[in-house]
């Protein structure tokens, strides 16, 4: 028989204070999670009030909940599988570097963490069966969630199913790129009329003159950190650091370049060791480069794309035709933004940024594709069309570069790329590419 002392140890240990009350409140426990201690907080308060009586059996609540756990561990396998599939069709497809277009998905990755939510919360309430003593206990509540989350699964991987077969369709991604790229052009460049960068509104103190005589006599500044790509340059940073310290501050790398340590990665009017330090923090370095940060990178991987199409073992122009589509609106957007060099006057220092030129940005959207098409009639043809409409558009200054591109795809039609009708065809506008005009 067990003594008093006993029984009242027995009754301090169970979640129930008291458990002959109705009206006593259970004890939640704290290293679980919200939604668990809720749901166990409801099941106890109702077995309470409810006399000890179960809706489920624990045999039953013990056969779904570990069903359910199961089935989603096989089921997520499954679904992860198709997952890196996806991945594996986009690299192999499109270019290597958009493996980070597929990843960073929202939809994806919020429909995976479901299901690890799905198969967690099973086995949780496995635990709540039959415990603290009460042999008899079964949480229907919990295996009514459990059940609910079941339902969010599958519904969760039809929507998956939709949404990643739309998106790796060559529309669908290409059109995303360009939409990357312009965001990211309007966001990271002012416009051509301003004079600083977007987020600083200084006023210009030192004359031009004087700029260019400091620059003449700048030393440079190395790099301390880890290797990689610049996802990003703190701009703010840089030039409160000139600001304070009262130097001019050239900054030689841009977003997008490869560094090491030691790299000399801007130029200032005098370096020390904690320059030096606080110039590298200044720079966001990681292994790839970034969609959302890069302007340049998203045109990258459209160039990628289109030269991977034309290649001879894919030969797809009409998919660089789709890209050159979205390439002439990011032209279109990068004419309106101020390009090469940016100076930020922060008195009594100033900061000198470097970007790519406008002659950079037009070689990088059509050198390779040109000279990848330059036998292929749609890839002339939606060159032609790109560059008879962005001319006139573009300011005058910034039409040098697409003169100079119109006139090498009349010399590559001239010199044998086409002959005869084709020569013909091939240099006559058509934004189709080959959509019927003559």
């Amino acid at each position: 028989m067990e003594s008093p002392r006993a029984e009242t140890e027995w009754d301090t240990r169970s979640p129930v204070v008291g458990a002959g009350s109705v009206g006593a409140a259970p004890v939640r426990h704290p290293r679980r999670g919200l939604l668990v201690q809720l749901v166990e907080f409801v099941d106890e308060v109702t077995y309470i009030v409810e006399g000890r009586a179960n809706t489920v059996s624990p045999e039953a609540a013990t056969a779904v909940l570990a069903a359910i756990g199961g089935g989603m561990i096989t089921f997520s396998g499954f679904v992860f599988s198709f997952a890196i599939l996806i991945v594996q069709f986009g690299s192999s497809a499109y270019s290597p570097r958009i493996v980070s277009y597929f990843l960073r998905r929202r939809v994806t990755q919020w429909i995976l963490a479901l299901f690890l939510a799905t198969i967690t919360y099973s086995f949780v309430g496995l635990i709540s069966i039959g415990s603290e003593g009460r042999a008899q206990f079964a949480p229907t509540l919990t295996v009514s969630v459990a059940l609910l989350l079941l339902v969010l699964s599958l519904v969760g991987f039809i929507v998956l199913m939709a949404t990643t077969g739309s998106q790796i369709r060559v529309d669908a991604v290409v059109a995303s790129l360009g939409r990357h790229s312009r965001r990211q052009l309007s966001r990271r460049l002012p416009r051509q009329e301003r004079a600083v960068a977007r987020e600083i509104e200084v006023p210009a103190v030192a004359a031009e003159s004087e700029v260019a005589a400091v620059l003449d006599h700048l030393v440079p500044v190395d790099y301390y950190g880890p290797s990689g790509q610049i996802v990003a340059i703190d701009v703010r940073g840089l030039s409160r650091l000139a600001r304070d310290q009262g130097i001019v501050l050239e900054v030689n790398l841009r977003v997008g370049d490869a560094i090491t340590g030691g790299t000399p990665i801007a130029h200032a009017t005098g370096t020390t060791t904690r320059l030096e330090r606080a110039v590298s923090r200044a720079l966001v370095i990681d292994d790839e480069r970034s969609i959302v940060h890069d302007p340049l990178y998203a045109l990258r991987l459209l160039v990628d794309i289109a030269i991977r199409a034309l290649s001879p073992a894919i030969n797809d122009p009409t998919t660089a035709v789709r890209a050159l589509d979205e390439i002439e609106g990011v032209l279109r957007e990068a004419a309106t933004r101020r390009l090469g060099t940016l100076r930020v006057d922060v008195a009594p220092g100033t900061l000198v940024l470097s970007t790519a030129t406008w002659e950079e940005v037009v070689d990088l959207a059509l050198l390779e594709i040109a000279d990848s098409g330059r036998s292929q009639i749609q890839i002339s043809r939606r060159l032609v069309a790109l560059l008879d409409d962005l001319i006139p558009d573009v300011p005058e200054a910034r039409r040098a570069a697409l003169l100079r591109c119109r006139a090498n795809l009349e010399a590559a039609a001239m010199e044998g790329a086409f002959t005869g009708r084709s020569r013909e065809v091939a240099l006559h506008g058509d934004r189709q590419g080959l959509g019927g005009s003559a």
